[in-house]
């Protein structure tokens, strides 16, 4: 590590389970190196840290020649460690409780370390004292610092686009808007769960993250389904109180889960459960009528497509949705609240009301179809890896936000 020319430290959910928190930022702090977390390995570091590579995501991954992971596995959600989004000549430091992760995929066994974290972490501290990566001098990082530049200068233009029906982009800088005048971020009160195909990938890299264990996704084997479950799991582990009576965390947290179309379907019931547990969650369902895209903008065009798919003709995809499907009338008919918003007013409305609601409250937020678009619109790193709802697709979560996508 200390011969490397372009380090790169990869956060991984399993030092979130760990609670390693304090022994990597202190790794980070001391040595400069720039850091990538994965999804769920988000606020370990927090997402401000000067060093956090993620809006630079691909040039961290090309150019490293030296990568210590820390809790995470080799597999798609990485890439395997190989080639071509990796730099061939990379070299793997494995650090992780379970020994059958070690030398998996583009691993490296011989460089491996079996260890828990607070104790392998808080050696190589010691191990390293006295040096510091110069992160902004290396041409390493200066290549990183222009390409996050760049790659937030798109984001910006991106999220201002301003049309009816809106954007992904558009919809989820209104709710994070909205969300950091009630609750900074820096406070670590509010907890994501993000379910879908385009939701999770595009908002992944929108909200930040400042504290550990503040974020859930389908992880590592991409389950459809679990997203309202892991939002009741995630009410109950900080709000309610433990067997023993008593709070589990000093500060109440809300549940914001960001849902897809596709993804909501799977487990809607659940917000009568939420609802009668008196669980104040608040649910986007971001709503484009299918999987990664609908079919069209417009109703009666949509009801023409029905009527062919029904004769025998090509109408529907597989993959296609109802029109507008009304998943906020699930929220009223348990008890909660539900929104139907079609405008950046409207929804901003709705986010602010629905943080403070007592009840679930289900925001069903209709954007573009993005109807002609691409089925999936993201490099698959493993087609046919993982596979979405029922429509027998591969696809993958690739995380690049680079694309302005």
């Amino acid at each position: 590590m200390r011969a490397a020319k372009s380090p790169l430290v990869v956060v991984g959910k399993g030092a979130a389970y760990a609670r390693a928190e304090e022994k990597i930022r202190q790794l980070i702090d001391h040595t400069k190196m720039p850091f990538l977390p994965t999804p769920m390995g988000k606020g370990v570091l927090p997402d401000s840290h000067v060093s956090n590579a993620a809006s630079a995501r691909s040039a961290a991954l090309r150019n490293a020649d030296v990568v210590l992971v820390l809790g995470a596995r080799l597999n798609w959600i990485l890439h395997f460690g190989e080639q071509p989004k990796w730099n061939a000549d990379a070299k793997f430091i494995q650090v992780d409780i379970s020994a059958e992760e070690i030398g998996k995929n583009n691993g490296s066994s011989e460089l491996g370390i079996v260890g828990d974290l607070n104790i392998v972490v808080s050696q190589l501290c010691t191990a390293l004292q006295g040096w510091t990566y110069d992160h902004f001098a290396s041409p390493h990082g200066q290549a990183l610092s222009a390409s996050k530049q760049k790659n937030e200068a798109n984001a910006a233009k991106v999220v201002k686009i301003n049309k009816t029906p809106m954007t992904y982009h558009r919809t989820f800088d209104v709710i994070k808007q909205t969300l950091h005048c009630l609750s900074p971020p820096e406070d670590g009160n509010v907890v994501y769960i993000s379910e879908g195909a385009n939701t999770m990938d595009i908002s992944r890299s929108v909200f930040p993250v400042e504290e550990p264990r503040l974020r859930l996704d389908a992880g590592t084997n991409a389950t459809m389904g679990v997203g309202l479950a892991y939002a009741i799991a995630a009410h109950s582990a900080y709000n309610l109180p433990n067997p023993e009576g008593l709070s589990r965390s000093p500060a109440r947290k809300k549940i914001v889960c960001l849902e897809g179309d596709s993804a909501f379907g799977f487990s809607m019931p659940e917000v009568e459960t939420m609802a009668r547990y008196n669980m104040d969650i608040l649910i986007f369902v971001i709503n484009n009528g299918g999987v990664y895209h609908g079919d069209c903008d417009d109703a009666d065009e949509w009801l023409k497509l029905q009527e062919r798919s029904t004769n025998g003709s090509e109408g529907l995809r597989s993959t296609s949705l109802g029109y507008q499907v009304g998943y906020e009338k699930m929220a009223e008919m348990c008890g909660g609240k539900g929104y139907l918003v079609h405008t950046p007013e409207e929804l901003e409305k709705a986010t602010e009301e629905g943080f403070k609601a007592n009840i679930p409250v289900v925001v069903n937020v209709i954007i573009e179809s993005g109807a002609g678009n691409k089925l999936v619109s993201y490099i698959c790193c493993s087609p046919g890896l993982c596979s979405r709802a029922n429509n027998f697709v591969g696809v993958c979560m690739a995380e690049e936000y680079e694309k302005g996508q």
